[in-house]
């Protein structure tokens, strides 16, 4: 996927419906189930270690091929992957991470269009813990499948 900004979903409002509703299967991970304003439904697995999250939070979510602000370059991300820039996120060297207190990297496994395909499912694996992003085609069909992608999470 080209873009000509890291940023491909930017700055959903999500709420938390629901927690492990199945259980919680490990001690430092929840399977949080959401909804935003616009009716897109999230299902995402994070480390509530270091994330705590409990019903009725409200989240913002963004979605990005870089953590750079402004890229150098044109950013392809099924051919190419980020290096480790340990100045990302100091004072010389701002990034999206400045706005956002929990971030992930993973990968799209899955794209599955429903409806007509008017509306669509991605799946994102970030490191086995695991992400489903349900809503209009017109708002997430630009994210395709083997695309790299951070997600970026912050509490309101």
């Amino acid at each position: 996927m080209s873009s000509s900004g890291p940023v491909v979903l930017e700055d959903k409002f999500f709420e938390v419906k629901n927690i492990d509703p199945e259980g919680k299967k490990f001690d430092k991970v929840s399977r949080l189930y959401c909804e935003s304003e616009d009716e897109m439904e999230l299902i995402i697995d994070i480390n509530t270690d270091i994330f705590p999250v409990e019903i009725n939070d409200k989240l913002t979510i963004s979605l990005a091929t870089s953590l750079e602000i402004k890229p150098s370059k044109q950013v392809d991300s099924k051919k190419t992957k980020d290096t480790y820039d340990p100045t990302l996120g100091t004072d010389d060297k701002p990034s999206l991470m400045d706005n956002y207190d929990y971030v992930m990297y993973g990968r799209v496994y899955k794209y599955q269009p429903e409806k007509n395909y008017s509306v669509v499912s991605i799946y994102v694996s970030f490191g086995g813990l695991l992400m489903k992003l349900k809503g209009e085609a017109r708002d997430i069909q630009h994210i395709e499948p083997d695309t790299h992608l951070y997600l970026l999470m912050r509490k309101n």
